[in-house]
């Protein structure tokens, strides 16, 4: 498993996170998304820096089910 933060429907889009995710992991979100922002998962690396600034808690730990990779 692998631990990533995500942004819920609770976020006001204040833009903390961004500010301080050292990877460049969060992003405004698309058009009719249900928060302002997005976590690339991919980009991820669970840090919680997020976590810590979000004045209204929107950001939340999630943990990722590792899949192997298909061959073929």
């Amino acid at each position: 498993m692998r631990r990533v933060f995500a942004v819920t429907d609770l976020c006001a889009g204040c833009g903390a996170c961004i500010k301080t995710c050292p990877e460049k992991a969060i992003r405004p979100a698309p058009r009719g998304y249900p928060s302002p922002l997005i976590v690339l998962e991919d980009s991820c690396t669970g840090c919680a820096e997020c976590a810590e600034v979000c004045p209204v808690a929107a950001c939340v730990e999630v943990f990722l089910a590792d899949f192997p990779e298909e061959k073929g």
